[in-house]
């Protein structure tokens, strides 16, 4: 349904309220829309069948001293709307309008451009006529075509390059503004946004385009150079938020690098001193971060390998259940074709032998004044319901049973794919646990060296006849300082790997139970609305046979004579 709606001021006379700002409410749509209606048999069409807000997709609200928008979320299929020439302060309440393409709110009292960012679809954006001083607040309008903000205060250039961002921009106005007064801005503004092709409604001639960009052409080039660079961010960054959501997806986010190993030394200041006592322990320290980080990007690149696998797996699943179900579907369509042909072709019949019944009856009576027997009629109508009834209920038990069936075969597949996962799930727990095992080995291993370099460094000084350094009195004073320090910076290490073990092996058994549990979820509800279904469907056709026999006259004495 459509619906160009335009009003004037007798609308504000019929209610009294002249000069009385208001808010668009439902009411207020109702009798703009009822007003609009069309006339004649048109118009009883459409009062009879009812005024589908949600299905109006062109509005038209002028004139009547509008002050606040909303209800308009009711109009959920809107792609045209027309608000100027109101007294609208605020543009608000537009969320629901998903599908709007036109938005004109000429000529009211706005201040701010803002809560347009939801209309992602928009092409047209009619500002004109305003107090806005500042373009903003419509990034996300990347279809932007048209665009008006003549007459209102804008006095800066800023929004010039604010509107390179949008290049499917062709039609720009800003007539009106304190800006268009300063020298140099027209050809500022062609020069700078060479996707439009009319300003203030005339086309942009290419002599003066080309005459601008010679003037502007040094900053052109710093623009297009720094345009060029974010863009270069701007993938970057999206490419490390898909690296990031599949390696999380994978479980082994930040396993890649370093991070891992540079936690356990977060709070082990001890363990950090120590390293640093002679280059000895520093080249062990090397070693041990090397030979750890091997293991951790081993653990990287087995997480993602897995996940592959596992998507893999998913989507060979998915595409046999779609198949499985598009069959089904297929098939369960071509039987209630059959219940359409069939209906049809009963029905014709039906109204034959009624027909032919009522002529013999006529013919009869007019021979000797006497009436067939009603019983004769009320047999046949009996023959013909029993007859679909059993029709019915045969495509009944064929539909349920196809359906009965793939609900079957899908809980086989599930079974199957439950179980493919699962060893695939094991395998990579498994190995984890290898892995992890591998980093503990390597840990005791660094404090086992290390602790011989310190060792091996506290004899010099003794054999030396010289004082430990002050700094490392409190880690390695003695045999036994050492010991307790390598004992509860290990402890740390031990505590990080142990963690991180941990939340992988618990990420990674939760994902697949909740699979599991999320496909199991929705097989049952799916067979659930689908033995719904099919029952509705047939009901509704008994309901129509039951019409078909009351609409005829002579069928409803039958009847009463067989409630009798």
């Amino acid at each position: 349904m459509a619906a160009l709606i335009s009003t004037d001021d007798e609308f504000d006379q019929d209610d009294n309220k002249e000069n009385e700002p208001r808010v668009i409410n439902y009411t207020c749509l109702i009798n703009l829309i009822t007003q609009q209606a069309p006339t004649g048999e048109a118009g009883r069409l459409y009062h009879e069948d009812g005024i589908k807000l949600n299905e109006i997709e062109e509005i038209r609200i002028e004139f009547l001293r509008i002050l606040k928008i909303d209800h308009l979320w009711i109009m959920t299929n809107l792609i045209k709307l027309s608000l100027s020439h109101n007294k609208i302060e605020k543009i608000e309440n537009l969320d629901a309008l998903v599908k709007l393409c036109e938005l004109d709110i000429s000529f009211n009292s706005i201040k701010i451009m803002e809560n347009l960012n939801c209309l992602s679809k928009l092409e047209v954006l009619l500002l004109a006529g305003n107090q806005i001083d500042t373009i903003e607040g419509i990034d996300n309008l990347k279809n932007l075509t048209i665009f008006s903000i003549a007459n209102n205060k804008i006095q800066g250039w800023e929004h010039v390059l604010y509107l390179r961002q949008f290049k499917n921009l062709r039609s720009v106005n800003c007539n009106g503004n304190p800006c268009t007064l300063q020298e140099n801005y027209n050809d500022y503004l062609i020069a700078f946004l060479p996707q439009i092709i009319y300003f203030s409604y005339s086309m942009v001639r290419e002599e003066d385009r080309a005459r601008a960009m010679k003037i502007h052409w040094r900053s052109i080039v710093k623009i297009e150079d720094d345009e060029a660079k974010a863009q270069v961010a701007l993938k970057e960054e999206h490419a490390l938020k898909k690296k990031s959501a599949i390696d999380s997806a994978a479980f082994v986010d930040h396993l890649d690098d370093d991070e891992l190993f540079l936690l356990s030394f977060l709070n082990d200041k001890e363990g950090t001193a120590l390293k640093n006592i002679n280059d000895d322990t520093l080249a062990v320290f090397n070693e041990y971060k090397k030979n750890f980080s091997i293991v951790c990007h081993e653990l990287y690149q087995f997480g993602i390998e897995q996940h592959s696998l596992r998507e893999k797996e998913i989507e060979i699943f998915s595409v046999v259940v779609e198949e499985a179900r598009d069959a089904v579907r297929d098939e369960a369509r071509r039987i209630i074709d059959s219940i359409e042909k069939y209906k049809n072709e009963s029905f014709a019949k039906f109204n034959i032998g009624i027909k032919e019944f009522d002529k013999k009856l006529d013919a009869k009576s007019a021979i000797d004044q006497t009436d067939l027997p009603i019983d004769v009629k009320i047999a046949k109508i009996q023959n013909f319901t029993e007859n679909f009834n059993e029709f019915l209920s045969s495509i009944w038990t064929k539909l349920v049973y196809s359906e009965v069936v793939l609900h079957e075969q899908i809980e086989d597949v599930n079974e199957t794919f439950k179980l493919n996962i699962a060893d695939m799930k094991d395998i990579f727990v498994e190995s984890v646990r290898v892995l992890f095992s591998r980093m503990r080995n390597i840990l005791v291993e660094y404090r086992d060296t290390i602790q011989r370099v310190v060792v091996s460094h506290l004899n010099d000084f003794t054999e030396d006849e010289l004082k430990i350094p002050s700094q490392f009195i409190d880690i390695c004073g003695d045999i036994n300082i050492l010991s307790n320090t390598l004992a509860s910076s290990h402890d740390i290490h031990s505590q990080i790997i142990d963690s991180r073990e941990d939340e992988i092996i618990s990420a990674v058994n939760k994902w697949f139970n909740d699979l599991v549990i999320r496909l199991r979820k929705y097989e049952n509800s799916r067979h659930r609305r689908r033995i719904l279904e099919i029952s509705h469907v047939v009901q509704y056709h008994r309901e129509l046979l039951h019409k078909h026999i009351l609409t005829d006259d002579e069928a409803l004495d039958v009847v009463a004579a067989l409630e009798r």
